[in-house]
């Protein structure tokens, strides 16, 4: 069974398109669990409506709000099925998509106990093309995601993960810290870990909306959650793969910097 998990803040009108996207599966060995972070709007009318079509098993679990690493740690304590995916409230699945990789790939790592999970092609919306295009040239592969961090070949991919090995790695986050980039997770699932890299498209993501950069203020708001993601980085990635990667040697100490900073500042 598999559990495809959706966080949601305030994201209503959003919740449609994934849903829609989980009705064209032929795969339905699956719940779909979402995790409302303390919304104030329809969200929970929404998705009762939802359940009232009783066309797939759906979850709905509300909390205050805490962050999305917080209702990721929920949904990985609360999840049914034995791998789990992440679909973010603005994002689907592709047409028909589960069924191959359950069928095909799923069975190459079921028994493999240095895999992790697959992570698969995400499609850009706007283009209509693969958002990462390392180890395209291959159908699939197994590779350590860290080898991906030295290729320089950065852009969004969609993971289906072993859900019992995702209970060792829950995000570290508390009331007072409410962030932790995701890269916390890669960097330190990987020092174990590798992946299935698999080249074929298994979701995609709406990139019409505005960029989400990285503002001072937002730094100095989870410095906490920054530097603990930082300080991962720089612990776990091997150093042949930032020599690899310089820029992202040189950006990750300086967010190291920022956030060290901030974190003494607010004491």
């Amino acid at each position: 069974m598999l559990t495809i998990f959706t966080p949601t803040f305030n994201r209503d009108a959003h919740l449609i398109k994934c849903y829609n996207s989980l009705l064209t599966q032929s795969y339905r060995d699956f719940e779909w669990l979402i995790v409302d972070d303390g919304s104030t709007d329809s969200t929970k009318k929404v998705v009762e409506a939802f359940q009232e079509e009783n066309k797939i098993t759906i979850r709905y679990i509300y909390q205050e709000n805490a962050g999305k690493q917080s209702a990721w740690n929920r949904a990985v304590l609360n999840a049914n099925g034995k791998y789990f995916i992440g679909v973010d409230s603005d994002d689907a699945l592709i047409e028909d998509s589960l069924a191959l990789f359950f069928e095909k790939y799923i069975p190459m790592i079921e028994n493999n106990d240095e895999v992790i999970g697959i992570r698969a092609l995400s499609k850009r919306e706007s283009s209509q093309t693969a958002d990462s295009t390392y180890s395209i040239d291959n159908e699939y592969s197994i590779n350590s995601w860290f080898d991906e961090f030295g290729s320089r070949i950065i852009g969004e991919r969609i993971d289906i993960f072993k859900t019992n090995i995702l209970k060792d790695y829950l995000y570290p986050v508390n009331d007072k810290i409410k962030f932790v980039p995701e890269i916390w997770f890669y960097s330190t699932i990987s020092t174990k870990y590798k992946f299935l890299y698999v080249n074929k498209f298994l979701g995609f993501f709406f990139d019409d909306h505005a960029d989400n950069r990285l503002s001072r203020s937002a730094l100095e708001k989870h410095a906490k959650g920054h530097l603990i993601s930082r300080s991962a980085m720089l612990k776990n990635i091997p150093l042949r793969c930032f020599l690899s990667n310089p820029v992202a040697l040189a950006k990750t100490i300086i967010r190291w910097i920022q956030a060290s900073y901030f974190v003494i500042k607010n004491k």
